[in-house]
């Protein structure tokens, strides 16, 4: 599938305009004109961003001094409110924080620093929870989903067990009639990288990394007794890294949709009837990053995929147009590459990208709205 790069020269720090080319729809041409800006949150080193019912946004990001922190903004402000919430004792270039959000816009963080621990919010307090005490060491990454219910779910790399020999599982865990109900979903070196999120019936889904085979993306859901393990993506040659920084949204039809790298290369990967297909988005200069790389993938009402990931020299937004991807560059800076990247989409389709900026060190979030919009869907 042909890749077309769009917009390297035109981008502005603050705010500006990137115009993607035209999309012949139903016999009319189409533009998709973007417009973004951006805010700084605060000092950090990594960003996780989530969006409410009611359209404010919550972040939390790590610093360098082990900090982690929560920000929040309303949907009728543009002031960032920010409080420290917890600190960590492991070092912080393997700590990823993650935050979701609950039907009552209730904040749910996940941080793995050698042990797990969810934080969230009771009575406007911060609480703070280890999941699975004294079963060993976690880090890497953690992901964390609420279902309709309000039950919270946990995904996360259980890399040692006590006394440090290597376990280097996936593991879940969920709030059940008052309890932490952990499992293991897959062993072999799985779940460095993870991504989660639960359907309409409280399951969780899970797509993540399986290096045993020489770099797998494998994709696990829950069917309320059996983890169904599937492989989308494999490849027998070690050190293809096949499968990190990999993100999962389902589709309204409760179909899997994956972003990730295989090396140096932006895949995208969904399952209808059965059946994965997998599409080459485009080659990325820095290709994935073994301690802070991410992709961010969403679907916009309409169903085109988007997806937000760090690059050498800057952050792109790689989108389907109706006939193929179209990539832009919507932050350009330092020649080094942006990690730690995250994304929320809003009911009307407006993108927020969150990213640490090496170029000054601070979080930032950027607004990125379209004056007209696709109404092309993935087939």
């Amino acid at each position: 599938m042909a890749t077309k790069y769009v917009g390297r020269n035109q981008v502005w720090r603050l705010s500006f305009l990137v115009v993607v080319g035209a999309v012949l729809l139903a016999g009319r041409s189409w533009a998709q004109v973007w417009s973004w800006s951006s805010q700084n949150v605060g000092r950090g080193i990594t960003s996780s961003v989530a969006i409410d019912g009611s359209g404010n946004l919550h972040l939390t990001f790590i610093t360098e001094d082990d900090k982690v922190y929560y920000a929040f903004r309303p949907a009728t402000s543009d002031k960032w409110f920010t409080t420290r919430v917890i600190d960590s004792t492991h070092y912080s270039q393997n700590v990823f924080p993650r935050v979701a959000v609950d039907k009552g816009d209730r904040p749910h963080v996940c941080v793995a620093f050698g042990v797990l621990e969810y934080v969230t919010l009771d009575n406007h307090r911060w609480v703070t929870q280890e999941i699975d005490p004294g079963s060993g060491t976690i880090s890497y990454h953690c992901s964390v989903a609420v279902d309709s219910a309000g039950t919270p779910h946990l995904s996360w790399y259980h890399e040692f067990l006590p006394g440090g020999k290597q376990f280097t599982h996936l593991r879940h865990a969920s709030l059940e009639n008052g309890a932490w109900v952990v499992r293991s979903v897959d062993g072999g070196v799985s779940g460095k990288w993870n991504s989660m999120v639960v359907d309409s019936k409280g399951f969780a889904h899970l797509a993540y990394s399986q290096w045993t085979a020489g770099g797998d993306l494998r994709y696990a859901a829950w069917d309320g007794k059996l983890w169904n393990v599937d492989s989308v993506d494999s490849s027998s040659n070690a050190g293809t890294y096949r499968g990190y920084d990999n993100s999962l949204v389902l589709a309204a039809d409760g179909s899997p949709h994956i972003s990730y790298f295989d090396d140096t290369t932006l895949k995208y990967a969904y399952r209808k009837d059965g059946k994965w297909t997998i599409e080459k988005v485009g080659e990325v200069a820095g290709g994935f990053d073994f301690y802070r790389g991410s992709t961010a993938l969403l679907l916009d009402t309409h169903g085109v995929p988007h997806i937000i990931f760090g690059d050498v020299g800057g952050v792109k937004h790689a989108f389907w147009d109706g006939k193929q991807w179209q990539i832009q560059v919507i932050v350009s800076g330092a020649m080094e590459q942006y990690s730690n990247v995250d994304a929320a989409i809003g009911p009307d389709d407006t993108l927020y990208v969150s990213y640490p900026d090496p170029e000054d060190g601070f979080v930032k979030v950027l607004t990125g709205k379209a004056t007209l919009t696709t109404q092309a869907a993935k087939k």
